[in-house]
């Protein structure tokens, strides 16, 4: 009973403590997960801006975890002011419109491989996994 009580009181200060020092985990989007969840395993076909609609242009798909610092040098600018942290496991999605970030949203687990993609991106859900059409693919800066 004594190692059950020490490893709950264990796990419990293990997750107290983060990396980024009492700094808010990224705000996942489980709404937006589960909608990928669900063209995933129903093999579905979606515009990503019919999950994500507004005056975005391109975004960057990105394996966490990262730092903020990274994440900010990968996209080539500086990130808004929030709450997000980027220190799970999961996608990190950077909406942009030119050269400005004009949303973020997280996803819990890995549900699209990474890549920068225009906003006429098409997701494929195949049953086990999720594949991704980019018909006007953005140019490198």
């Amino acid at each position: 009973m004594r190692v059950v009580v020490f490893m709950f009181v264990l796990l419990a200060t293990l997750n107290s403590c983060g990396s980024e020092g009492g700094r808010e985990s990224m705000d996942y989007d489980k709404k937006f997960s589960g909608q990928l969840r669900a063209l995933r395993d129903g093999a579905q076909n979606k515009p990503l801006k019919d999950l994500v609609p507004g005056d975005w242009t391109s975004v960057h798909i990105i394996l966490g975890p990262h730092t903020e610092e990274w994440v900010e040098r990968e996209v080539g600018a500086p990130l808004p002011d929030s709450e997000y942290g980027f220190d799970a496991e999961g996608n990190i999605h950077v909406f942009m419109r030119g050269q400005e970030v004009v949303r973020m949203k997280g996803t819990t687990g890995r549900l699209l491989g990474e890549g920068h993609f225009s906003s006429a991106i098409v997701l494929r859900g195949t049953g086990s996994t999720i594949d991704i059409d980019d018909p006007t693919p953005p140019q490198a800066n």
